[in-house]
């Protein structure tokens, strides 16, 4: 009994710190979210923008107030980040079942080839494949990429299904339906590039990640 005692008490000394964590994240994130948005960060950049073009010196205080606005909502988005991978943990770890000792998984002969073979348990579920891609990386930027290098949609869909070893309607799908496009605006938006504002709208935690590569 003092194993499963010693047990027990880890068990609760774990769970009381997770939830610690999960409470002081989750107040983390309702107070940022008070405090600053994409809209505010978006909004003084575009200003930013505006007055570069109309050859306004841009005030150094502006351009911290950029900075610090951006660091906060970053951050902000690592802590909503966080707490999904959390709960998508705890939610694995609840799935997992231990089959009760000595107990095997039925055996029935194949009718096709007379051999033996081991029936699954009735709420299996097939494991997710290898390609596990990236919508934003693996599909959007490299299809994105070769259209404004000259390819149409088409052949750029074709190379990056190729490419991924994926089908060309999975790209198509990628580039379209996930972004809640139809194929004509997604093609629109790609040519005159406000594919950029509605991929950080989409996906405003890879904020950075999408300024770098369209820069």
């Amino acid at each position: 009994m003092d194993q499963l005692d010693d047990l027990e008490k880890q068990v609760n000394e774990l769970v009381a710190k997770l939830a610690e964590i999960i409470q002081r994240l989750q107040k983390d994130i309702a107070d940022a979210k008070k405090a600053v948005s994409f809209e505010q960060v978006k909004a003084i950049e575009n200003s930013i923008a505006r007055m570069k073009r109309q050859g306004v010196p841009v005030r150094s205080e502006l351009s911290e107030l950029k900075l610090k606005l951006f660091s906060k909502y970053e951050l902000h988005q690592g802590r909503i980040a966080l707490h999904g991978k959390i709960q998508e943990r705890i939610g694995g770890l609840l799935q997992r079942e231990t089959p009760p000792l000595g107990q095997r998984r039925k055996r029935i002969v194949n009718p096709k080839t007379g051999g033996m073979s081991h029936r699954k348990p009735s709420n299996y579920e097939k494991p997710l494949g290898s390609k596990g891609y990236s919508n934003l990386e693996d599909y959007l930027i490299p299809v994105i990429r070769l259209m404004w290098s000259g390819l149409d949609h088409k052949e750029a869909f074709h190379k990056i299904a190729q490419k991924l070893d994926v089908r060309y309607n999975t790209v198509s799908s990628q580039c379209t339906r996930a972004l809640d496009l139809t194929m004509d605006e997604f093609i629109r938006q790609v040519k005159s590039k406000a594919i950029v504002d509605h991929l950080e709208r989409k996906y405003p935690d890879q904020y950075r990640r999408i300024k770098d590569e369209f820069k």
